[in-house]
C-alpha cells in the first residue's frame, strides 16, 4: 500500500542517464485496517549517493536496507550494492520461512530438505513444502544511485537472489499505486535522455496519478540523486510542480470552448454493422 517510483533523467550537460529523480509517499498501512501518514519517509539513504525505497512490509525492508548499511557490503558499485541486498533478502525470508512454518511443527528447514520430510506423510511434506517455496516475504525495494558509470535504477522483489536493472526503461515504480505511475510516465513518454526539469515534472506527476490507488497518501517526498549526493526538493519547488500539475490536469480554455462547439451528427456515428449482402 503505497508508491514508490525512480526515473532516469540526463545531467545539465545532456549526457544521458547520469542522474536520477525519486519519489513516495508516506502512507503507512497497519494490518490492513489502519492508514496514517507517517512522519518517517519510505526512503532510506544507503551511501551519500544512493537510496532504497520501500513498498510493503516497511519494518521486514527497513530492517533489511539497516543490515547491509550497518556492516558494510564492500560495495563499489549500485549494482554491488544492489546484489548483496539481494542475498540479505534470502537470507531474511528464508529465517523468515523458519519463524512461521517450520518452528510451529518443531522442525528445522535445513533438516526438513535433507531427508527429513521422507518419515513425513507425503501429503504433508507436500503441504509444508509448498508453503516453504510460495512464502512472500512481502518486500519490494528500488535501489537508486549514482555512481562511476551513471544513474542505476534496480528492483528486488520476493523472493530475492535476482536483481532487475532499469536502465533501458528509464523508470519503474513499486507498491498498490504502480500501475498508474508507471501508465503516467508511459504517457509522458520518459525515458533517460529526458532533462533534469522534465524529468521532475514526470516523477511528481505520476506520484500524484498513484494516489488514486488504496493506500496511497498525498505527502510527498521527492529527491535529485546526482554526482554531486542527494538533495531534497524544497517546498517552494514542490509549489510551482503542483501549479504545473493542475495546468497539465485541467484542460485550458480553448480545449473546452473547441468541446463545446464539436458537432456530432448521425453521419459521424456508425449505428450497426451491415448484414452480408446489405445494400
Amino acid at each position: 500500500m503505497t508508491i514508490c517510483m525512480g526515473a532516469l533523467c540526463a545531467d545539465q550537460n545532456g549526457h544521458p542517464a547520469k542522474g536520477i529523480i525519486v519519489a513516495s509517499d508516506r502512507m503507512v498501512t497497519w494490518g490492513n485496517m489502519i492508514e496514517f501518514e507517517h512522519e518517517i519517509p519510505k526512503i532510506s539513504s544507503i551511501s551519500d549517493r544512493t537510496v532504497a525505497l520501500i513498498a510493503g512490509d516497511a519494518l521486514r525492508g527497513t530492517q533489511l536496507v539497516r543490515d547491509i548499511t550497518q556492516v558494510g557490503s564492500g560495495a563499489s558499485t549500485i549494482q554491488e550494492i544492489a546484489d548483496a541486498i539481494s542475498q540479505r533478502y534470502v537470507e531474511n525470508r528464508r529465517q523468515q520461512i523458519q519463524v512461521e512454518i517450520f518452528t510451529p511443527r518443531c522442525m528445522d528447514m535445513a533438516a526438513f530438505y535433507q531427508g527429513q520430510q521422507q518419515h513425513l506423510m507425503p501429503q504433508l511434506a507436500g503441504m509444508i513444502d509448498q508453503a516453504a517455496v510460495s512464502f512472500d516475504f512481502e518486500v519490494s525495494l528500488l535501489i537508486a544511485g549514482v555512481d562511476d558509470g551513471g544513474a542505476h535504477l534496480l528492483w528486488i522483489t520476493n523472493p530475492g537472489g535476482a536483481v532487475t536493472n532499469f536502465y533501458q526503461i528509464g523508470f519503474h515504480a513499486i507498491g498498490s499505486g504502480a500501475i498508474h505511475a508507471i501508465q503516467s510516465a508511459i504517457g509522458l513518454k520518459h525515458n533517460g535522455n529526458k532533462g533534469l526539469a522534465e524529468t521532475l515534472f514526470t516523477v511528481y506527476a505520476s506520484k500524484k496519478r498513484a494516489e488514486a490507488a488504496p493506500g496511497v497518501g498525498q505527502d510527498t517526498d521527492l529527491l535529485i540523486i546526482t554526482e554531486k549526493g542527494v538533495e531534497r526538493v524544497d517546498a517552494e519547488l514542490m509549489g510551482e510542480l503542483e501549479r504545473l500539475y493542475e495546468k497539465y490536469m485541467n484542460p485550458s480554455d480553448g480545449i473546452t470552448k473547441e468541446l463545446a462547439n464539436l458537432k456530432i451528427g448521425d453521419d459521424h456515428i456508425q449505428k450497426g454493422e451491415k448484414k452480408a449482402g446489405a445494400k
